[in-house]
């Protein structure tokens, strides 16, 4: 009878509720990449294959004998992004120091692979593997929470020995006979992705949901043009539209009354009990009107329960996409009340996003032609859009992540009536340790948005009206404290796990693209994607040489027609031809272009979007977020967010949706490329000329890279 008692005990959910996971090790893993980014990927020198060859081809003849030798052993078991610096700093340009970091990068990341394949819920030995590790750094006790920690002394100990080699070819032989470089791993697990994705990798624990729904009628698209608050209209908070709906009152803003995107926003809101994150790219109308109050009005209501609650929202304003008149009010109002109610002003921080740092969007190093004066800022300043195409594209709400439930969600879907108001769009929601972890991305936004560099707070946008972060300055490290994840473990919300991907601050982790094809190569039975845009040219060549390795593959998306660019499809059309002539089939969402009649008479243009940003391979593993299939996005240019999940019933409930749009001519129409023409000016151009503005376009973006001398 006790035997039973104690067995159900361990089976009982509380008991399993008291496993935790450790992020802490996670977070050394990114911090160490970080730490080392710039030494390894971040050198023109080797960075680019064109300026490593040049350097060889510098050295004498002997030399270049010797390391042509080296590097052709080598290149078998060290990838070569990892072996351009080792021969760099060991035989073109001696760095001890910078050579020893060089070879502990390789060593760590055979172990992180490893570490990876045993996280991975598609894994099939996992134990075997785990064994590997122990054995390759010599630790029979390793503790796999901590398998970065743990490995990294010995790591360390074998780069600095090897480094020490002078001599090319003891050199060579010592890398040679080092066990983690030349352990195959492809060759013992089969199913093994011998490449790093991501440095938090895995994080096991979560629960996760996909949230989808949201009205995309005629009738929705009105209700928000009835109601503007510009050109006219006004931002009345007493109007009984602009009201949150609550379990108490269901009566208000209709979409918190209906939809579960946005009804999941307001949800986490009424959870948090210690900090709240948001950042948020669009956020305005009636959407910003009330969640903006409801946001308020709740922290003085959780200030009661705890004086130290905090909330923090960050938000782009050097690009407003041509809704300034829509936005603005909203900010103006929370800083507003910021400044006039006590309580709000030491719990509630309005921050600009400092988007200075990302590499730019703009192709061909064109934005350096233009000086960074005072005089071109104010020009600047007037536009919609940063001229310079850096944005912090982010849908982000976290909340309580140093708690026992932490949690956020993350997605296409902007916070204002005219884009996100009527948008298709998705978001995930995350309960667990991967939620504190979405946190913890943002800290380092949260640090550049505080920063103290003079040229940075000079292009800070809206300085006179106080929406840069000046004020804050001075309590900068309480902030930074306040809004950091401390707690190293936390409670299992779930069996979920879940694997980030995002173009972080500055463009330095960018791993979308990587982990979007590397889902892409493994395909077998379906690819179903859903996109806002889809051209970016890696993204198609991986796709087009799946379908050709696998031609039973079914590859399918459903794209956005690009109605607001105006140009009758471009920039989809890019890459169409090619895809379909491939066997991958296209279609697009049937969307409205609606004409606003404003209150003083004015009329404006607004296309509905297929907002999605969202992929799903085979039925078990999922990536979405907020980053576009395009170049600007992948490569960095914008600050983004997302993940890739692998719980099979959100899944399945995500690709029943996608067949049936797909299935329904009522909802979806063939992309047809045979005919297209591109509209400038209002004007449809002859096909031939049409097809010759995509062929120039895909040659463009195909040899924008290398044209760029991007690295």
């Amino acid at each position: 009878m006790k035997m039973l008692i104690l067995l159900f005990v361990l089976l009982s959910p509380l008991y399993l509720s008291a496993e935790t996971v450790n992020i802490h090790d996670r977070i050394l893993t990114q911090e160490y990449y970080l730490k080392n980014y710039s030494i390894l990927f971040g050198k023109p020198e080797f960075g680019r294959d064109e300026n490593f060859k040049k350097a060889l081809l510098d050295l004498d003849d002997k030399k270049k004998a010797e390391l042509l030798t080296t590097i052709t052993t080598l290149n078998s078991f060290i990838p070569g992004k990892a072996l351009k610096p080792i021969i760099y700093y060991h035989s073109i340009d001696r760095d001890e120091e910078r050579l020893k970091r060089a070879i502990t990068f390789a060593l760590m990341t055979k172990i992180l692979v490893l570490r990876d394949y045993i996280d991975s819920p598609l894994s099939q030995k996992k134990n075997e593997a785990l064994e590997v590790i122990k054995k390759l750094v010599k630790k029979s006790d390793l503790d796999y929470k901590n398998v970065f920690s743990q490995s990294l002394t010995r790591v360390k100990d074998i780069a600095n020995i090897i480094a020490e080699f002078k001599d090319i070819e003891t050199f060579t032989n010592a890398l040679k006979e080092t066990e983690i470089l030349t352990y195959d791993v492809k060759a013992n697990f089969s199913d093994i992705s011998p490449h790093l994705l991501s440095y938090l990798g895995f994080i096991p624990g979560n629960q996760v949901e996909i949230v989808s729904k949201n009205d995309v009628s005629l009738e929705r698209i009105q209700w928000f043009n009835d109601r503007v608050i510009f050109n006219g209209g006004s931002l009345d908070f007493n109007a009984p539209y602009i009201k949150m709906p609550t379990a108490s009152d269901s009566s208000g803003n209709i979409v918190f009354q209906e939809d579960p995107i946005f009804i999941k926003i307001r949800d986490l809101i009424d959870a948090a009990n210690d900090r709240i994150l948001i950042d948020i790219f669009l956020f305005g109308g009636t959407l910003g009107a009330t969640l903006s109050e409801y946001l308020l009005d709740q922290t003085l209501e959780k200030l009661k329960k705890n004086p130290d609650f905090k909330v923090i929202v960050i938000h782009d304003y050097a690009t407003n996409y041509n809704m300034k008149d829509e936005m603005m009010p909203i900010f103006k109002y929370i800083k507003d009340r910021i400044t006039a109610e006590e309580k709000l002003k030491d719990s509630v921080y309005l921050l600009q996003a400092n988007i200075q740092r990302h590499p730019p969007g703009i192709p061909f190093g064109l934005t350096n032609l233009i000086p960074k004066t005072d005089e071109v800022f104010e020009e600047m300043e007037k536009r919609n859009t940063y001229y310079e195409s850096k944005i912090d594209h982010s849908k982000v709400i976290a909340i309580d992540f140093n708690s026992d439930t932490p949690q956020a969600y993350f997605g296409s879907k902007n916070w204002t009536d005219h884009s996100g108001g009527y948008y298709y769009d998705d978001a995930i929601y995350v309960k667990g340790p991967a939620a504190a972890l979405v946190a913890h991305s943002y800290y380092r936004d949260i640090e550049a948005a505080l920063t103290e560099n003079p040229q940075e707070l000079k292009w800070f946008f809206y300085k006179e009206e106080g929406y840069d972060n000046k004020k804050y300055l001075p309590i900068r490290k309480r902030i930074l404290e306040e809004f950091k994840v401390t707690r190293k473990e936390f409670p299992k919300a779930g069996e979920q796990p879940v694997r980030i991907a995002e173009a972080d601050v500055d463009g330095t982790i960018k791993n979308f693209r990587n982990m979007l094809i590397d889902m892409i190569m493994k395909a077998q039975s379906h690819i179903y994607m859903e996109q806002l845009f889809i051209y970016d040219p890696y993204v198609v060549d991986a796709l087009i040489k799946r379908k050709i390795e696998v031609p039973a593959l079914k590859i399918q998306i459903l794209a956005d027609h690009n109605g607001n660019f105006g140009l009758n499809g471009l920039p989809n059309t890019l890459y169409m031809k090619e895809m379909i002539d491939a066997g991958i089939e296209v279609r697009a969402r049937k969307t409205y272009g609606v004409t606003a009649n404003f209150p003083n008479g004015e009329t404006q243009e607004y296309h509905q979007e297929n907002h999605r940003k969202i992929t799903s391979v085979d039925g078990k593993v999922l990536i979405g977020g907020s980053s576009n299939i395009n170049p600007d996005t992948l490569q960095g240019s914008f600050r983004e967010f997302g993940a890739q999940i692998y719980d099979t019933n959100q899944i399945k409930g995500f690709e029943s949706r996608f067949e049936s749009a797909w299935n329904n001519v009522e909802e979806t129409d063939e992309m047809d490329i045979e005919n297209f023409q591109v509209k400038i000016g209002g004007k449809l151009l002859p096909k031939d000329i049409s097809r010759l503005i995509n062929a120039i376009g895909r040659m463009i973006f195909r040899s924008k890279d290398d044209l760029e001398n991007r690295y």
